[in-house]
């Protein structure tokens, strides 16, 4: 029952990732704005067993009714006087949080368990209330111990573990929220949304396998999902296996050829192949069904730039950086740009900028050595030409970074 009740509201919401459905990953906005209203669903769930009836008290009796009747502010007046003659007693409080949390008042509600639960600690319903609360709020970390103790008492309860699940996927903890989805699954295994979001789990925290497994299952399901196999070639790119990975998305383009990230995903993988050629139409192809994609102007740039055209890189870069704010590989083009063109101050603001992203990458410890050289100042030189020859080129970045940005996290 819950679970298909979670379903349904998963199907429901399911248009838009990241911003204006620029993304597929689940990123932080879509986890909070659309699985809440899914847990509302929970909530609702619960609250008949959650009112207590406190005997012969007729004030107690009367707000229970109006609770029963989804008269909620009527009922926290009653619970209000209730709290002021009776401040000892936790079961005024925690109703008063239900009747709270019921008008949206989660900060309040939440601080009423919490009285509650001072005052009688062992209250599973109350402790789960206060749980849920903090989660509706965001507050995934102050969730994660109300859920994780009554985890402990109840192992078996799944809507525990599926919140608990949830609460570490949006702390982006991915591999601490797999072994609570696995289980949540097994009780519902044509759960897709579930299997989604164990899959995504397991291709953030790298454990491509898993994500490989779950992405099949999920097209056994429903073979033209576009989102699973965009996901899939991700997983099969961290793998390392990028020929794979880019017949996969050739593949889904002809299913979804207006997929926003789609062509840009492809555009990359024939980049980090430095296909050039194969690259650069699905890139420009991203900007013309997803204007807004900063990454594929970013690359785009670059490309443009290791075909010496300077006067294309220049604009496409810019436009990268307007777009998303701060890129590493976007003040290095630029620097190397404005060097070739003899525009040396700002060369060296752009490749510092990029130097200070990622200290990391020698090839901008480089250039601006070369630069601080042709400026005459040569002890600044020589720390360049030092700091080169000790750092040693990262790992080529994989798709699954790239998408997200030059961070390589989810965004």
């Amino acid at each position: 029952m819950l679970l298909s009740k979670i379903s349904v509201a998963w199907v429901a919401m399911r248009p838009g990732f990241r911003k204006l459905r620029k993304r597929r990953i689940l990123s932080k906005v879509f986890f909070r704005t659309r699985l809440f209203y899914c847990v509302g669903l929970i909530f609702l769930f619960l609250l008949g067993a959650q009112i207590p009836l406190h005997g012969q008290n007729d004030l107690a009796l009367q707000a229970s009714e109006l609770m029963r009747t989804g008269r909620f502010h009527d009922a926290e007046m009653l619970w209000r006087q209730l709290e002021e003659q009776h401040p000892e007693n936790a079961s005024v409080h925690s109703s008063l949080g239900v009747a709270l949390a019921q008008q949206g008042q989660l900060e309040q509600a939440t601080a009423e368990y919490r009285k509650s639960l001072t005052l009688k600690p062992h209250q599973p319903d109350v402790a789960f209330n206060l749980g849920l609360a903090e989660f509706k709020q965001g507050h995934f970390s102050a969730a994660i111990p109300a859920f994780e103790s009554l985890a402990k008492e109840k192992p078996e309860d799944h809507r525990t573990g599926l919140l608990l699940g949830m609460s570490y996927f949006g702390l982006r903890q991915y591999a601490k929220a797999i072994p609570y989805l696995q289980r949540v699954i097994k009780d519902d295994p044509s759960n897709l949304e579930l299997h989604n979001v164990l899959a995504q789990s397991c291709l953030w925290s790298r454990q491509y396998d898993c994500a490989l497994a779950e992405f099949k299952s999920i097209l056994d399901v429903n073979p033209d999902s576009v989102q699973a196999h965009m996901l899939l070639a991700e997983a099969l790119d961290g793998m390392g296996k990028t020929e794979d990975a880019i017949k996969e998305l050739e593949a889904t383009a002809r299913i979804a050829p207006t997929e926003p990230v789609l062509h840009f995903e492809l555009g990359f993988l024939y980049y980090k192949q430095r296909d050039y050629d194969h690259a650069s139409p699905e890139l420009q192809l991203e900007i013309k069904n997803n204007p807004g994609y900063a990454q594929a102007y970013l690359y785009l740039g670059d490309i443009a730039l290791h075909s010496n055209d300077n006067a294309a890189a220049e604009p496409l870069l810019k436009k990268a950086l307007q777009l998303q704010g701060e890129s590493r590989l976007a003040y290095f083009d630029l620097g190397c740009v404005y060097a070739d063109q003899n525009r040396d101050q700002e060369a060296l603001t752009a490749l510092q900028h990029a130097v200070k992203l990622d200290p990391t990458q020698p090839d901008a410890h480089y250039r601006l050595a070369r630069l601080y050289s042709k400026l005459g100042q040569k002890e600044k030189a020589a720390q360049e030409f030092a700091k080169t020859k000790e750092l040693h080129s990262k790992t080529e970045d994989s798709l699954i970074q790239k998408v997200s940005g030059d961070n390589g996290t989810p965004q």
